[in-house]
């Protein structure tokens, strides 16, 4: 009789221990189960220390180049930081949108990146204001008697930012006759234009632009001037007037907006409460109220999966699917599953993966299921406080850190845990990095040595007199290798493996029933055989 293992799976603590498939685990830490073999993880590596001014929790990489080069952004444990790079081709000023932070805010290079850190260094509220007035008009006083030519005009004002970003208009002023002073019209057809003053809050405004309509038709440009202009003639003809008004609905972003998040098409998206929004397609400041999509119940986070926009709320989850921010549509799926972690919420690809209160759910098409039904309890899910995990895509698997530890799940598969900690993280795409943090360190995920792993089998039931077991061998890619091998829960023999020969096992366990083999190293494994002669030893 031979108890061989060579194919090594991940834990399924739902389980009891004498059911578990036959190369399932009762433990399996700090191991790397991709390959079948049992291959120790890497523990994390040095990367850099944050100023020690704060306590971080969120972290970003802003890379300025293609060449891995940029500097760290990092705010403390009290926000729920998202991040965005510009949607904008070639964006000169390198621009980054980010909320969690009270209101929506952005920042540029220049300004970000500014002093020694602390980063982000500085920064202005997203989105432009409308004037908190409308424009007053007067009419010349030595004007003449209106000629038959005469229309009646309305303005508005804008304001731009130095970016060139436009907010929406002010309220319309009051009509008032205007005619071109061409010749032959009577004098005085210019008018009086009385502009509304800056508006409070930090948004780099530099600039008015002054629209007028004629006669019920539209409003176009008729001429930008600097934040600190009060008054304006306007008497430019009605042939020169200049574009009409684009921003008419170009609200700036609700201030408690949150879960900051790109979609294709230039689109951005986030969430306050119970709404969705939308940002105009490549104009991340402008975010039209039109665009805004309401839930039953408030919306805890949102991640972009292949499937379209993934919405978990404290009730049912959504998709969201759509083009263009004007047409999208809800979908509601039938899963009584609400999110607790917005952090938790991760795009796989085909499908979000997020912590609901009975395990992982994941989320594909019109779908959603518990995909840890099969591997832990409620309870068992529970005692790892789904509501602290903050998870990454990594190598293709779910990697989630909670307040004690971490594990690694796909589904299909068992789950792995690992003696890791973190406060936060950030996954760089450009260089393939998961970086953590590690109170004011940062750390690489597999940056360092091998870690000592330990994977423990099921209970192999034998019938007493059945098991006789006298040798045992571990083929492995590197020793000394620890095997302990234990009979009805009494340690039988704790071996240090040092070669991939055979090794004799103590005699007097014949009559015991239940058999449970234990690994631990810090070399890769590829099998581990106990057998009653050594002829059974391949």
């Amino acid at each position: 009789m031979k108890l061989a293992i060579a194919n090594f799976q991940g834990e399924m603590p739902i389980l009891d221990a004498r059911l578990l498939p036959e190369s399932a685990a009762q433990v399996a830490r700090n191991v790397d189960l991709r390959s079948g073999t049992l291959r120790p993880r890497r523990g994390v590596g040095a990367a850099d220390t944050l100023p020690a001014t704060i306590n971080p929790a969120n972290l970003y990489r802003y890379n300025v180049g293609n060449d891995g080069e940029g500097f760290w952004f990092s705010w403390g444990a009290e926000y729920d930081v998202d991040v965005v790079r510009s949607p904008i081709a070639d964006d000169a000023y390198a621009r980054v949108y980010w909320t969690g932070q009270g209101t929506p805010k952005m920042s540029t290079f220049q300004i970000a990146t500014s002093g020694t850190g602390p980063y982000p260094s500085d920064w202005y509220e997203l989105g432009i204001p409308a004037p908190e007035s409308a424009p007053s008009v007067s009419e010349p006083a030595d004007r003449e008697d209106p000629p038959d030519t005469a229309l009646e005009t309305a303005y508005v004002v804008t304001f731009v930012s130095e970016y060139g970003e436009e907010g929406p208009p002010s309220d319309p002023s009051a009509l008032v006759l205007r005619w071109d002073d061409v010749e032959g019209a009577p004098a005085g057809g210019a008018v009086e234009v009385t502009l509304p003053g800056a508006p409070s809050g930090n948004h780099r405004i530099t600039k008015k632009r002054i629209y007028r309509v004629e006669s019920g038709g539209t409003y176009q440009n008729v001429a930008e001037v600097s934040l600190a202009t009060a008054s304006f003639t306007d008497n430019e003809l009605s042939e020169s007037l200049g574009l009409a008004l684009p921003s008419l609905y170009y609200d700036p972003p609700n201030p408690a907006m949150q879960g900051l998040t790109q979609l294709p098409n230039g689109v951005l998206a986030g969430f306050f409460e119970n709404t969705l929004c939308f940002s105009e397609p490549y104009l991340p400041h402008a975010w039209p109220v039109g665009y805004q999509l309401a839930f039953q119940h408030n919306i805890v986070g949102i991640a972009a999966i292949s499937a379209g926009l993934l919405v978990v709320t404290e009730g049912k989850p959504w998709i969201v699917t759509g083009h263009t921010p004007e047409a999208m549509a809800q979908m509601e799926l039938d899963a009584n599953q609400p999110g607790v972690s917005s952090r938790s919420i991760v795009d796989m690809g085909a499908y979000g993966l997020y912590a609901g209160h009975d395990g992982l759910i994941a989320v594909g098409g019109s779908e959603a299921q518990v995909v840890t039904r099969k591997v832990l309890t409620r309870e068992q899910w529970q005692a790892l406080k789904p509501e602290t995990i903050h998870a990454y895509r990594y190598d293709g698997k779910y990697l989630a850190f909670y307040d004690g530890g971490c594990f690694t799940f796909t589904p299909g598969e068992g789950i792995e845990f690992h003696d890791v900690t973190a406060d936060g993280g950030y996954y760089d795409l450009l260089e393939d990095t998961l970086y953590l943090i590690q109170g004011s360190n940062i750390v690489t995920w597999e940056g360092g040595p091998a870690m000592s792993y330990t994977w423990r089998s099921k209970i192999h039931e034998i019938p007493p007199g059945a098991a006789g077991f006298t040798c045992a061998k571990v083929i492995a890619y590197g020793y000394p290798i620890t095997m302990r091998l234990y009979a009805d829960g009494m340690p039988v023999i704790e071996h240090d493996v040092q070669s991939a020969g055979m090794f004799r096992l103590p005699a007097g366990y014949s009559l015991l029933r239940d058999w449970e083999i234990e690994l631990e190293g810090s070399h890769e494994t590829a099998s581990v055989q106990v057998a009653t002669s050594p002829g059974e030893l391949i």
